[in-house]
């Protein structure tokens, strides 16, 4: 607003004076407000290794293993299978009469496979020139392997010899023909448990710094990413089942595997998401230290060379076959007509049925090597294609490439958002952030986010990394208690480095709860008894406004009036010293909204302000001392006047910094602007309303 340049910094005592008191001499102002039941805990999750992979998945249990079901029916002409009911589990949209705690929707996960646990996953950023560097100490060779003597065993080179060239066998069909061969060293079956069977899909290595990528489907990973269960098998073939031993599928410490797959894809779907339909999956070492890369080689993937080429090998393991499909042929750029988004390669190839989903593309094969570069995968409009004679990929370019570096470098995978939709977060009637529950290891700790809801239901978002959230945890279940809060703000108050949540409710008390997490609220402690003062509060917000702790444990708090004022190391005896920021004013009564965030990269907190007329404005370096000076995020616009709550978190991956600016609008859609500064930074649309009257981007 233009007078807001204007106003002096002004530092002193704060005239009213305030009633505090810790909890030993004053009752909670709202006994109630901790419910009795804590949140349900998931199980822990047991240890995915490649010993536990190699006792599980036997030459049985390998051999009696289906091709992936399509997730949509395929036409005729396609190899029938048959459909499995509730294989791919949708996400949980929300609601406030939910389940206490939900998750990510997670496949079982084979109980009794225990081993010894794998060696830490490297996060750090990856010298592409880098030789492995997390193998881990070898341990008893894998001699599990039901291997001929001829056949490569577990330990052999990391450069096995290609399989001699297919000879042609008719699959049936109109296009060229294709042929079962042994198969190629660095192609094999991905192998899945769910809770309705054993699955596979086809899967290759790519060329990594840390020699532990492989490539497949988003489609066959999507709904399976929350499992424990997920192996890789070179090579494999009914009569050699494990010819390099098996690499599991690294998970974190709640035993999701380690796959990343576009956002995108999992909140447009299989057909409007269809652009991004491939998968990059972490491998653990097989259970001698080797990693997959070392022993079988790899394809180095290739990126924006656009969708002709004259000469492709197509290699996947389609249907019951016994072994591996091949063949070569041209491909050309297929833009669908039946409204699914993108072009994609096609590849005419008898026979790559259900099962080939994530069949490399590779140009350049070399046939003494058995080798290329990998420019597609079976995997996108119609899932692949809705024939088994005609074969698609998404185009490989800068996305995949994205996805490819983040894979290498370890950032946390992204994961299906579990945000309720637009018409539920109309409900929402407060958020704050904070860093309330860990991120499971080896990802980084990122911020999360509390909403209350109209109907009093207290609900925590535990964030996921790539600006997503992961986890819902319903705190508190409706109520009318919590219909009485007005304003909450999260802080670390008390010192223990897990955020706390301060509450003023309609009396006018304020009420500190300590160390909430993913277990609920422990206990509760007034600071402020009922009284009117308080009840003159607009809107507050927590931060680190003073240099003298590293804590975010101060408070700026606007009142009815246009005051402003500052409380200095709020702790759990209650508020202490406190600064006037600006006096009662007419300016500050337009302040709409206040949200604590490092925008402007000093990891001290700033104050961003929404006005009743749509600018938004950043305070940096706000402290006891005052303002020192403003920057205009966003000019005055009847837009902005929609942007009804707001919270800033580290809810990416790409600092630590809280400067992700998160907006639920008036119409429910929930926006993030990731990584702002002086200015809002890109748009990413968490949750979007539909039939409204405002724009889908809105800036």
């Amino acid at each position: 607003m233009a007078a807001v340049g204007a106003i002096a910094a002004l530092a002193g005592t704060l005239v009213v004076s305030v009633d505090t008191a810790g909890a030993t001499n004053a009752p909670p102002a709202y006994t109630s407000a901790i419910p009795d039941t804590a949140p349900r805990l998931p199980a822990a999750a047991p240890h995915w290794t490649a010993l536990a992979a190699k006792r599980f998945w036997t030459a049985q249990r390998m051999a009696e293993a289906k091709p992936l079901p399509d997730a949509r029916p395929r036409t005729a002409g396609k190899a029938a299978h048959p459909t499995l009911q509730g294989l791919v589990k949708p996400p949980v949209t929300g609601g406030l009469n939910a389940q206490d705690l939900r998750e990510v929707p997670m496949d079982a996960t084979p109980t009794g496979t225990a081993g010894p646990t794998d060696t830490p996953t490297d996060t750090s950023t990856p010298d592409p020139s880098a030789t492995a560097t997390d193998t881990p100490t070898a341990a008893p060779t894998d001699t599990s392997s039901a291997s001929p003597s001829t056949s490569p065993s577990a330990s052999d080179s990391a450069s096995p010899t290609a399989s001699p060239s297919p000879s042609p066998t008719s699959t049936g069909g109109t296009g060229p023909v294709s042929s079962y061969f042994g198969g190629l060293p660095m192609v094999g079956r991905m192998y899945m448990q769910t809770s309705s069977g054993s699955y596979f899909c086809t899967a290759s290595v790519i060329n990594s710094p840390h020699h532990n990528i492989v490539l497949t489907a988003g489609h066959c990973m999507d709904g399976r990413a929350g499992g424990g269960s997920l192996a890789f098998v070179p090579e494999w073939t009914a009569a050699n089942p494990q010819p390099y031993g098996i690499f599991p599928v690294a998970t974190d410490s709640e035993g999701r595997s380690r796959v990343w797959i576009d956002p995108r894809y999992y909140d447009r779907g299989h057909v409007q998401g269809a652009s991004w339909d491939m998968a990059f999956a972490q491998v653990g070492a097989r259970s001698d230290g080797k990693q997959v890369q070392d022993v079988v080689g790899g394809n180095n993937l290739a990126t924006g060379r656009g969708y002709a080429f004259p000469s492709i090998r197509l290699v996947g393991y389609p249907g019951t076959a016994t072994q591996p499909l091949t063949c070569d042929n041209n491909t050309t750029q297929y833009t669908p007509t039946d409204g699914t988004p993108g072009s994609y390669l096609q590849i005419a190839c008898n026979g790559f049925a259900s099962g080939t989903s994530g069949s490399p593309f590779l140009e350049n094969f070399d046939p003494t090597t058995g080798t290329g570069d990998v420019v597609g995968s079976i995997g996108g409009w119609d899932t692949g294609g809705p024939t088994d004679d005609v074969s698609y990929s998404s185009s490989y370019g800068s996305d995949v490439q994205n996805l490819y570096k983040a894979a290498v470098a370890g950032t946390a995978p992204a994961r299906p958002n579990v945000l309720p939709g637009a018409s539920t977060l109309t409900h929402a009637t407060l958020v704050t952030s904070g860093s309330f529950t860990p991120s499971p290891s080896p990802d980084p700790d990122k911020g999360d986010l509390i909403v209350c809801w109209s109907d009093g239901e207290l609900t925590l978002y535990r964030g996921g990394g790539n600006g997503r959230f992961d986890k819902e945890i319903r705190l508190v279940a409706a109520n009318t208690t919590w219909t009485k809060a007005v304003s909450i703000t999260g802080g670390d108050f008390t010192g223990t480095d897990t955020y706390d949540l301060l509450v003023r409710w309609s009396d006018g008390s304020l009420t500190l709860f300590p160390d909430v997490d993913a277990r609920g609220l422990h206990s509760q402690i007034t600071l402020v008894k009922p009284g009117t003062l308080w009840q003159h509060e607009v809107a507050m917000t927590a931060g680190r406004y003073t240099t003298d702790d590293h804590w975010p444990d101060d408070l700026i708090v606007r009142w009815s009036d246009g005051e402003t004022t500052l409380y200095k190391n709020i702790n759990s005896t209650g508020l202490h010293s406190e600064v006037r920021l600006n006096p009662a004013n007419s300016t500050w009564t337009h302040a709409t909204s206040l949200t604590s965030a490092d925008l402007a990269g000093t990891n001290e907190s700033d104050l961003v302000v929404r006005w009743s007329d749509g600018e938004l404005t950043l305070y940096p370096d706000i402290n006891q001392y005052g303002f020192h000076g403003e920057v205009r995020l966003r000019a005055p616009s009847t837009l902005w006047t929609h942007a009804t709550l707001t919270a800033s978190g580290n809810f990416t991956s790409t600092d630590t910094r809280p400067n992700d600016y998160l907006v639920r609008w008036s119409d429910g859609q929930l926006s993030m602007y990731q990584d702002s500064g002086n200015s809002l930074g890109t748009e990413a649309v968490l949750a979007t309303a539909s039939g409204s009257s405002l724009p889908y981007y809105r800036r």
